[in-house]
């Protein structure tokens, strides 16, 4: 299904991301990770050049327009096409500190990681898209957009605009054979997520894994590969008539247990 193809996908070293690359590179993708972390970097690129050999690693800072442009221009260079994008960068520093103490200069980060960085990916995979007549974009958001808890506005607020920058971008571009969705996940067992555990108690992760657990109807926390699977679905032909959409992967978090 991918054989041949090329696509880039940022923070694609861990978590979700990861898991994309590697199942994408098994299907023939020629897979291009980027992250600002080199040593993860070549960590992941070592594990996906078993199924991709082509695949390359290059660092970037997803929020620099410099970096982004170099990423796009250094893959259709090599490749000479650009099939896909996973726009999926993170931020594993999505404060919850109360608006009234919440610092200037962390807002402009923080939007500047969950909602730039995916205008500026768009931007530059766009302008190789639109001269093959043909092309197909996820971008991550969050539930954090959908439910947007207490102690999480900047960040709910970033992962909003994802939502409508994809639903716009994709009215956009449809005539030119571009797909471009969102994908909404919720908790899943994730580095991000393991960072919520790591300095707790024995007793405080276990309460911790059951809210978790009773979040959503499935009662448990998502492996990053479910949430892959969706994103290749999407990229993927079997998804030929879906633009414009935000795919909800959450277990089913409408549904609360008591």
């Amino acid at each position: 299904m991918f054989e041949e193809k090329v696509g880039i996908i940022t923070g694609g070293t861990s978590g979700i991301g990861l898991a994309t690359a590697e199942l994408l590179a098994k299907e023939g993708m020629h897979v291009v990770i980027a992250s600002r972390n080199s040593e993860k970097g070549e960590e992941a690129l070592s594990r996906l050049r078993k199924w991709s050999p082509q695949s390359l690693f290059i660092k970037t800072d997803v929020t620099n327009s410099p970096d982004v442009k170099n990423l796009v221009s250094q893959t259709y260079s090599t490749f000479g096409q650009i099939d896909v994008g996973f726009n999926n960068a993170a931020n594993t520093e999505a404060s919850s500190s109360a608006t009234h103490e919440f610092k200037e200069e962390d807002f402009d980060h923080l939007i500047n990681v969950t909602l730039k960085s995916v205008w500026l990916c768009m931007k530059y995979q766009l302008q190789v898209m639109t001269k093959q007549n043909s092309g197909a974009i996820v971008n991550t958001s969050s539930m954090d957009a959908i439910l947007c808890s207490a102690g999480t506005g900047v960040y709910a607020a970033g992962k909003s605009g994802v939502i409508a920058l994809t639903k716009s971008v994709a009215q956009e571009y449809g005539h030119q054979n571009i797909r471009i969705n969102s994908l909404c996940p919720g908790a899943f067992r994730t580095p991000m997520l393991e960072e919520r555990f790591s300095d707790l108690s024995s007793e405080e992760k276990a309460k911790l894994n059951e809210s978790y657990q009773k979040l959503n109807a499935l009662g448990r926390i998502g492996d990053p590969l479910e949430a892959a699977k969706a994103v290749k679905w999407l990229l993927s032909d079997a998804a030929s008539f879906v633009t414009g959409q935000n795919i909800i992967v959450d277990g089913g978090i409408g549904f609360r247990f008591e």
